[in-house]
């Protein structure tokens, strides 16, 4: 019966789990036809970045090889690391930090409650990475630090190899460390777990740069110019992507899988609130209608109002001026223009959601800017606190 007992629970719980899976990939992966298609693009500049480096690479070895043939010597430049980390002949451990660095970042963004942002900002980066690799690899060739590296002398379109005589500035490897860090750096939650774990991967990130340097596959200036590029690259990419995508209400599906202005489940509904105003944008994800807005404030706000005011029969109306006459009675639209002073109510709304004030009764005067408390909430966002 223990047995029968064990089994039922373990099924159950296995049927929680597929059922939680299955839901996180409906609300939190599900795909639109405009976001495939940019996520098709960004999958496309990276392969393609890619393979160019690689093509570049190959020319940077067969170039080496020449030179080392005019020379009749392999020799290697002066490096002052060397000097304090000794030669290590472990070249596979180079590898193996890529993937203690690839596996970890995957999780990430697999439990990431907007996975595809990361996907797609990581994407943008790594390629904008690679096609700097592109202009440097092949551009100045220096003579590989490490004795026992191989020639890449076949084609050099259908070539590939990791660990290539020539392929010296500046470091693949080191790229993917930084890389999968600066992921954790702006995506990891903001827990004590998350700046912990957060904390060991920069730590992974420095010793694999280290076990580069022991294993001599690069110089000392190799993995310094990666640790320079990586962090530009993605800051490069985020301010890009915060002014002309996140600030003009685009790509929303990427944006906002969940609902539009929520970024984690844990987000106020204020919050939410308010990023849908400073972007301008209604629930459903559709440009701001001020008119509809203002209605439908009068409706939810005001309903009390509105139900009291419609008890009461319709004033008489002057046969001469067709207006109707004075009755008393304060409509929900009239307190509104009384208690914000403004002509113009749903202009007012728009600046903080209910009286366009900044608190003090004071309009802000930026349009659909919002006042400092809003722009507050994008500054944590583009930091990485808000995330």
């Amino acid at each position: 019966m223990g047995r029968l007992q064990i089994g039922d629970q373990l099924r159950d719980a296995g049927g929680r789990a597929t059922a939680f899976v299955v839901r996180r990939i409906r609300r939190n992966w599900w795909l639109d036809r405009t976001t495939i298609a940019f996520l098709v693009g960004v999958g496309a500049a990276f392969g393609l970045s890619y393979y160019f480096m690689n093509v570049l690479a190959n020319v940077a070895s067969r170039r080496s090889k020449a030179i080392e043939d005019a020379l009749g010597t392999r020799y290697t430049l002066p490096d002052v690391f060397y000097g304090f980390i000794g030669y290590v002949d472990v070249l596979w451990m180079t590898d193996l930090f890529d993937a203690l660095m690839f596996v970890p970042t995957a999780l990430l963004v697999a439990t990431h409650q907007r996975p595809w942002r990361v996907v797609a900002r990581t994407g943008l980066a790594w390629a904008l990475a690679c096609v700097i690799r592109v202009t440097t690899v092949a551009i100045t060739s220096v003579p590989d630090p490490r004795p026992t590296c191989e020639y890449a002398l076949g084609n050099p379109f259908t070539s590939f190899a990791l660990h290539r005589c020539g392929d010296a500035i500046y470091s693949g490897h080191t790229l993917i460390f930084v890389m999968c860090a600066m992921v954790w750096t702006s995506f990891a939650p903001k827990t004590l777990l998350g700046r912990t774990l957060t904390t060991l991967v920069w730590g992974l990130c420095i010793a694999g740069s280290l076990v580069v340097i022991a294993n001599r596959a690069h110089y000392t200036i190799d993995v310094l110019l990666a640790w320079y590029i990586a962090p530009g690259a993605w800051y490069t990419v985020a301010w890009f992507w915060y002014w002309h995508v996140t600030r003009k209400g685009r790509l929303l599906r990427i944006e906002f899988p969940v609902e539009i202005g929520r970024h984690r489940d844990s987000d106020a509904d204020e919050l939410c609130l308010r990023r849908r105003i400073s972007l301008g944008l209604m629930p459903d994800g559709t440009p701001y209608d001020p008119v509809a807005a203002y209605l439908n404030a009068m409706r939810t706000d005001d309903a009390m109002s509105v139900t009291a005011a419609s008890a009461v029969a319709p004033p008489p109306v002057d046969e001469k001026s067709q207006s109707p006459e004075p009755d008393g009675l304060v409509y929900p639209h009239e307190a509104f223009l009384v208690d914000t002073g403004s002509a113009s109510p749903p202009q007012q709304l728009v600046r903080d959601g209910r009286t366009g004030t900044n608190g003090n009764g004071n309009s802000n005067g930026n349009g659909y800017a919002c006042d400092s408390a809003i722009d507050r909430v994008f500054e944590e966002d583009f930091g990485h606190r808000g995330r």
